[in-house]
């Protein structure tokens, strides 16, 4: 076993990391490695998995966790953990557990200061101090945790660092840990045992002015913030300086002087500092553009500014490929040097460089000796400047995680470009400096292909172009992610592409089937690295996405899903977009990568308790069921929805306040409404599909989503069927019957659906069921010219919606009758039934109801040669459309103006009716609605004659 703590906490078997992915479980095994070798009593233990409020089965939870955690590391590991009376304690040996081996340098360590044996006492302290890779418990989510066991773990950490430089002043390596101690006395501004050490370092430097300057400083800052003076160390420490008192002299050095001075002055050697370029890169024309516009600018003999491009994008897009396989190309054209520094702003360990320890990295590369740095970071950065004015060097900042990092590593000197990489937008930078930006997408599918096929080779693409087509589509563009899918098929080049696609496609986890054991290169590390990075809200925005389904998602939505504030989730989106995990494709509008919302998926079932993703998922349905209704409800008042069952909390309703704002809402919306009812089964909602299909279909039908409708409904018959809800199931089947005859109208499928919903209706005793159904077998009959069969189920609609008292369903089944007689030929009975209904709705109020009559009639006219009458009911019918709500009467519209064409080609008006019909093709297109091809042929045969 190999566990760490001191850092990101990790444990191996000896052979491999051993990944523990839930939040929970990393808890528990970092408060086990904690106290290894100790139990750990179960008070205490669900105190650090739950805080101060557990859930009422904590003891048995508790019991899970452990035997979940016993599974994850394996028989061997896992046996480790063993129950106590008191609770729990894992089993370790010194050599396992870093804070063991920490402890056991650390006391030999003072063994060997005891005995007066510095050397050995450097050496134990070394690699004491050498365990520490980071903070500990950044990544366990547990506050109860750290509160307990973080301020002891940092004042072992200080004390040892403490006795690690009094080894080195005692061996005389004052010079060396100058730097040192000024981080270490910024970090800890009143550990007074610091400033005591920085003070003789600096004294022993010959620096006694700066040592001076340093208890000035630790005395005002004492005095500002505690109200109290230096301790005595430091004050006699003080007066020892003044006097110059010997006691303070440094003992000899071992190293010559000479040796050590030319050293110094040796002159430097150019930084070419640039990694390796990408061995295959593609694409990216644009970038390479706003990179040699940058370099362009650093030509000019009157710039004055420095040259700044940030390169964004997210994690495993091609920041730094672009940069490096650039930088190549015109590294000639910097003399003076190419320096490259990757700052892990995202990496998983959560250690970034400091601004300070980057100058000092870049400065060393420049040939700056030591001896010269400044101690305070201003300082330092205007050494860096100056360094560098009057040169041409090319810097490029690799994993930059914010502006305040890299800020004080940007050259001034106009002959300097700076490259930045960042998974962060930095859009203070951008302000602050003017620097250009690029903003990296995923390739094209071409330029993807073209990646995998240089990986692979020419025979292998020529032999198989479907499996990388499949490849292509699996790395959804991403190189980082093609390259690996590639690279994956070198292993083994005496199998098939295929072979190996067939492969991917077994592993269900998109991120699964890329993983590579690397953090550098594996696509879950680079998103839990960016994941780790965001806000509070922002992770918890991003978790919850994985519980969304669709491609893109309103604020609102959004909200809903999370149980967040508008306001607050508008804050988390914004921070989420500058980290580019998702992307503002339009104002309240937002998309992510499928990879993205994959590994989404996995954070928020490692986080979030079951019945909190079943919330949440409950939430979201009920916000796109409650505002379908309202969104109906204002743009067809007529249509009688079922009632809907009561508001859970935290689900956000939209407050439409015109017919325009309904329509934008639901075209906002529709592509991830359609998402969700098709995964509400699964999720375990399917009462919300069928009503959820039921507000959905009066949109899909008036929009020409023909085949989402039947898509929709035909899954939701399947669902109804297994609830055995009769209802339910007669709305289903009433919505995949419509479908169905729209998109065959001279088909037969359609009309069982109807006649099994009219029964269901009429088993149960719904009249408002009964009465559409009705009306939509007098569609159906009417489309297939069954004159009879149309006529009967016309006037059974009518005849129920009058016994539902239902005006607006009396006028739609009379309009057609009207509609369909006139295209039988029965023009008497077709006028008749069309002036009933438009009576029925103006006595109602009901103007879209008015305008579909006065087209029926016009039709009805029309069709019977009395071209004057017709020509008067389309002079009714258009103003009437305009009127009227956009997104319903758009379609109504395109074919009033499409038939109305028709009547003016009748009457020799060719130029009226091509004015007609190009307005209808324009609307059609708009809808993209499969009637616009039926209108562009008739432009198309006019203009051919």
């Amino acid at each position: 076993m190999e566990a760490r703590i001191l850092g990101p906490l990790s444990i191996s078997d000896g052979h491999r990391t051993i990944p523990v992915n839930s939040g929970r479980q990393r808890a528990l095994l970092a408060a086990l490695l904690a106290k290894p070798n100790q139990p750990l009593s179960v008070e205490h233990l669900i105190e650090v998995l739950w805080g101060r409020y557990p859930p009422d089965n904590a003891r048995v939870a508790l019991r899970t966790y452990v035997m979940r955690l016993r599974q994850a590391l394996g028989d061997e590991l896992g046996g480790r953990i063993v129950t106590r009376p008191q609770g729990y304690q894992i089993r370790a040996e010194v050599h396992e557990v870093d804070l063991l081996m920490f402890q056991r340098h650390a006391m030999s360590a003072r063994s060997a200061v005891r005995e007066g044996d510095w050397g050995a006492a450097a050496g134990e302290l070394q690699r004491a101090l050498g365990l520490w890779s980071g903070e500990p418990f950044t990544e366990v989510p547990s506050a109860s945790l750290r509160e307990r066991e973080l301020p002891h773990l940092e004042q072992l950490y200080q004390r040892t660092l403490e006795l690690h430089y009094e080894a080195q002043l005692a061996l005389g390596h004052h010079d060396d840990i100058v730097l040192e101690l000024e981080r270490a006395v910024e970090s800890h501004p009143f550990r007074e045992r610091f400033w005591a050490q920085l003070m003789t370092a600096l004294y022993r430097s010959r620096r006694k002015g700066d040592a001076l300057a340093a208890f000035q400083r630790i005395r005002r800052e004492l005095i500002k913030e505690l109200g109290s003076e230096p301790g005595l160390e430091l004050q006699q420490l003080h007066l020892a300086i003044l006097k110059n008192d010997e006691t303070l002299v440094a003992p000899q050095v071992s190293e010559e002087p000479e040796v050590r001075q030319q050293a110094i002055e040796s002159p430097a050697m150019v930084p070419r500092q640039l990694p390796a370029a990408p061995c295959h890169f593609t694409g990216r024309v644009d970038g390479l553009r706003v990179l040699n516009r940058a370099l362009s600018q650093t030509q000019r003999e009157d710039r004055t500014a420095a040259s700044i491009v940030v390169i964004g994008g997210i994690g495993g897009i091609g920041k730094t490929a672009l940069a490096v396989h650039w930088a190549h190309q015109v590294a000639d054209l910097f003399p003076d040097g190419q320096l490259f520094l990757n700052l892990r702003g995202f990496e998983t360990s959560d250690n970034p460089i400091e601004p300070e320890t980057a100058l000092r990295s870049l400065l060393n590369a420049l040939g700056v000796p030591e001896s010269r740095f400044p101690a305070q970071l201003e300082a330092q950065a205007a050494l860096f400047r100056s360094v560098l004015a009057d040169k041409r060097v090319l810097l490029i900042l690799d994993n930059v995680r914010d502006t305040e990092q890299v800020i004080p590593l940007i050259p001034a000197s106009s002959g300097c470009l700076t490259v930045i990489s960042s998974r962060n937008q930095l859009t203070g930078l951008l302000v602050s400096t003017g620097a250009q930006s690029i903003r990296l997408g995923p390739l094209r599918m071409d330029e993807t292909a073209k990646l995998i096929e240089d990986f692979v080779g020419d025979e292998r693409v020529k032999a198989e172009p479907e499996a990388i087509s499949t490849m292509v589509a699996m790395s959804e563009c991403i190189p980082l992610a093609a390259s690996i899918l590639a690279s994956m098929t070198l292993s083994q080049p005496s199998l098939r592409l295929a072979d190996f696609v067939e492969m991917f496609e077994e592993t269900l986890s998109a991120l699964d089937r890329l993983e590579t054991g690397d953090t550098a290169t594996s696509m879950r590390s680079l998103l839990h690295g960016s994941y780790r990075h965001l806000t509070d809200d922002g992770r918890r925005l991003l978790r919850f996405f994985g519980l969304h389904h669709g491609n893109q998602v309103t604020t609102a939505a959004a909200a809903t899903l999370a149980g967040m504030s508008l306001a607050n989730t508008h804050k988390a989106l914004t921070h989420l977009a500058r980290n580019h995990l998702v992307e503002n494709v339009r104002p309240g509008q937002y998309s992510m990568h499928d990879l993205v919302r994959s590994f989404a998926a996995e954070v928020v079932n490692q986080e979030e308790l079951e019945a909190d993703r079943r919330l949440a998922s409950n939430r979201v349905l009920d916000y796109y069921l409650h505002n379908i209704h309202r969104a109906v409800g204002l743009l067809m008042p007529t249509r009688r929805l079922t009632p809907l069952p009561t508001l859970q909390r935290g689900v956000l309703t939209a407050h439409f306040q015109t017919v325009a704002e309904a329509g934008a809402w639901f075209e906002d919306n529709r592509s991830s409404i359609i998402a969700a009812l098709l995964k509400a089964q699964d999720d375990g909602f399917p009462n919300h599909m069928w009503r959820i299909v039921e507000g959905l279909a009066p949109f899909l039908e008036w929009l020409g989503h023909w085949h989402d409708w039947y898509r929709v409904a035909k899954n939701t018959v399947d669902v109804t069927c297994a609830l055995g809800d009769p209802y339910a199931e007669g709305i289903a089947r009433l919505e995949f019957g419509s479908a169905g005859d729209l998109l065959d109208p001279t088909g037969e499928d359609a009309e069982p659906e109807l006649v099994r919903a009219l029964a269901l209706f009429e088993e149960i005793g719904d009249i408002s069921g009964q009465a559409r159904t009705h009306h939509r077998l007098s569609v159906y009959s009417g489309r297939r010219h069954r004159k009879h069969e149309c006529r009967h189920h016309a006037e059974r609609a009518f005849d129920l919606h009058t016994k539902d008292d239902n005006p607006g369903g009396q006028a739609e089944a009379r309009n057609a009758l009207g509609w369909y007689f006139a295209s039988f030929g029965d023009y008497d009975t077709a006028v008749s039934a069309c002036r009933e209904a438009l009576t029925l709705n103006r006595e109602s109020g009901n103007l879209a109801g008015e305008a579909d009559v006065w087209d029926s009639l016009a039709y009805a006219y029309q069709s019977s040669g009395d071209l004057d009458a017709a020509e008067e009911c389309y002079r009714q019918v258009i103003p009437m459309d305009e009127q009227l709500p956009r997104l319903r009467h758009r379609y109504n519209k395109a074919e009033t103006l499409s038939r109305y064409g028709d009547l003016r080609q009748e009457l020799g008006d060719t130029v009226g009716a091509l004015q007609l019909w190009r307005k209808a093709q324009e609307l059609l297109e708009e809808l993209n609605h499969p009637l616009r091809d039926a209108v562009h042929q008739k432009i198309h045969s006019m203009l051919g004659q």
